[in-house]
């Protein structure tokens, strides 16, 4: 109890610097204020800019519809166009008596220039100002409200002669496609809103002063106070120290009962609970160690460490087993006893980017045995470090994968060989194809019969266009992967030039996505699109001037495919008139929409349009 009433309250001597802080307060509330009147500052400026902008833009406007208003009434009265320029000339407004009108035609021509009426003038659409902006183009687009509108650019103010901001209203006449306009200069207000910064500026500098001063005052008293303080502490935290070193070091606690400030005798039982529960972690560190040394040595895969010089450290049983060194044996050994003389620069570069990888690292080599066989490890590299970021030890596991690499290499092999063997199929389809194509193609010259030579060259294209997907398939690297986009242009090119159509005959637009189809079903989406594209080079451009042919493939991997098809053509019959007539080409294209489970639209205005929607 004697001991407790001794201590000294360290918040009581806290309190003796309370008015310190209230100064302290006072500076930042002064603070505040002046950051206040800065805002007022710039609020006033906003406001001044913004009154009188909106004060020149309503001036600006009402001269130019009151222009606008006498060109309509001037025409009536059948007066010229030079006229009506000329008394537009004439026209002036504003303080300074520098506004006017002027006016360009629609398309750039200046015809009321500066004041100055333009006599065959040159196009100026594209005039910029030096910031950028194309003030006729600008002038163009607001046109197109018929209230007209505002532009915001630079221009040469003729009183200064220099280049100042500038706002102007324009509206167009759309009989004689004028753009009437008129401008104000925005940079008279900035005199007015000068001053007033100016004067806020010096009233905020006094201010800055007088706080600078007492702020130094205050600053002077603190330190004078503090350095009584100190001198009562220092001596308090210097036996406090010593404490806490004895603590850390021998995990002792600390003697309360000498401490003289109460607040640090909280902190020394605080730092007695943290000894006790030091000395708990400990113990239950020295379990975990004990337990994860069981757990590396009983891992199937091979452990070892390696220090800064990548030497061996320390390893396993199952790395024994590997390389067949004992744990003896293989100690201080460096990395190159492992692995094969060549390799040796590799697997140092692996190490030394391992110090700045961010995460671990995996690499595959080949190494060798104690007995001198070459077996094939894959390693999995991490380096450990201290709470600092410095480099401890690095840190392998390490897998026996000779069996599984040699069992992927047979697998390899194997599918290259189905590959190849896939590959020569595709390639003699589309040979027995082409034998097939040529047979109906010298067929069809010895017929005379038209509808007969009609259905032969259908069959022909037919077989053309299976011929040319299994080409696509001989000659692609991957058998799923086949250029969509290439192979639809080259079937539309082989279908204009089997009915005798050059390439600028018809304009054709091809437009196809970049995604994967399988085969069953781009075979029949292209048997579909020989069938429609034959159908209207047979029959849909007679009497067209100017031929029009779109292809559209749309979609996704997974989703939904939209295969598009147009002509400009005459159009196709209507549905009975089809069924009426048998056609094989219609049957079929119903046959194949069928078979890939899709969704057939005919529209028949302005041409014909098929749509196939095909849900995968």
């Amino acid at each position: 109890m004697e001991q407790l009433t001794k201590k000294i309250g360290l918040v009581q001597t806290i309190q003796r610097i309370t008015i310190i802080i209230y100064g302290i307060a006072i500076i930042i509330f002064s603070l505040i204020g002046i950051y206040d009147r800065f805002i007022f500052l710039k609020n006033e400026t906003e406001k001044i800019r913004y009154s009188y902008t909106e004060e020149q833009k309503f001036i600006v406007k009402s001269q130019v519809q009151s222009a606008v208003q006498f060109i309509n009434l001037a025409e009536k009265f059948n007066l010229s166009k030079d006229e009506i320029l000329e008394s537009l000339k004439n026209i002036r407004f504003g303080s300074s008596r520098d506004g006017y009108i002027f006016v360009n035609t629609y398309d750039g021509i200046p015809l009321l220039f500066d004041a100055k009426k333009v006599i065959d003038g040159k196009s100026v659409w594209e005039l910029t100002d030096p910031n950028g902006v194309k003030v006729i183009q600008e002038e163009r687009e607001a046109v197109r409200n018929p209230e007209g509108g505002f532009i915001y650019y630079s221009w040469l103010k003729l009183s200064t002669n220099t280049i100042s901001p500038k706002v102007s209203f324009v509206k167009g006449v759309p009989k004689w496609e004028w753009l009437v306009g008129a401008g104000v200069y925005l940079d008279s207000i900035e005199n007015e809103i000068n001053t007033l910064q100016k004067t806020i500026m010096k009233e905020t500098l006094i201010e800055a002063f007088f706080l600078f001063l007492a702020v130094t005052v205050i600053l002077i008293i603190i330190q004078v106070i503090f350095r009584k303080f100190t001198k009562s502490v220092e001596e308090e935290i210097s036996l406090f120290s010593s404490y806490f070193d004895n603590a850390a070091i021998n995990s002792e606690e600390i003697d309360i009962s000498n401490i003289r400030y109460k607040e640090f005798s909280h902190i020394a039982e605080d730092m007695n609970h943290m000894v006790k529960s030091k000395l708990e972690v400990d113990a239950r560190i020295f379990t975990s160690e004990q337990r994860l040394r069981l757990q590396r040595d009983q891992s199937p895969l091979g452990y070892v460490e390696w220090d800064l010089d990548y030497k061996i450290l320390d390893w396993n049983l199952s790395a024994e087993k590997i390389f067949g060194f004992s744990r003896e044996e293989i100690i201080g050994s460096g990395f190159e006893s492992l692995i094969s003389p060549d390799i040796i620069p590799d697997v140092s570069g692996v190490f030394t980017g391992l110090a700045n990888a961010t995460g671990g690292t995996r690499n595959i080599n080949k190494n060798i045995t104690k007995d001198g066989r070459t077996i094939i490890c894959e390693w999995y590299n991490k380096v450990l470090k201290n709470k600092s970021g410095e480099i401890l030890s690095y840190v392998s596991l390490v897998d026996d994968i000779t069996e599984r690499k040699l069992t992927e290499d047979r697998l390899a092999k194997s599918l290259e060989e189905k590959q190849i063997l896939l590959k020569e199929v595709h390639h003699r389809v589309k040979n027995n194809m082409a034998i097939i194509s040529s047979f109906i193609s010298l067929q069809s010259m010895n017929v005379e019969d038209e509808e007969v030579h009609l259905l032969l060259q259908s069959t022909e294209n037919r077989v053309r266009s299976m011929a040319l997907i299994h080409e696509y398939l001989y000659k692609s690297e991957n058998l799923k992967d086949i250029d969509v986009s290439k192979y639809i242009e080259e079937l539309i090119k082989i279908l204009l030039e089997s009915y005798d159509y050059g390439v600028h005959d018809i304009k054709t637009t091809i437009k196809i996505d970049e995604f994967e189809l399988e085969l069953d079903l781009l075979i029949p989406l292209g048997m579909i699109i020989n069938e429609i594209i034959s159908n209207a080079l047979k029959h849909a451009f007679v009497g067209i001037d100017l031929p029009e042919l779109f292809i559209s493939l749309t979609g996704s991997t997974g989703s939904e495919v939209v295969l598009t098809l147009r002509d400009n053509g005459v159009g196709l019959p209507d549905e009975s008139e089809i069924n009426e007539n048998d056609s094989i080409g219609f049957l079929l294209i119903n046959s194949l929409v069928a078979q890939i489970y899709g969704k057939l639209e005919i529209k028949r205005e302005n041409g014909t349009e098929y749509k196939i929607t095909v849900t995968i």
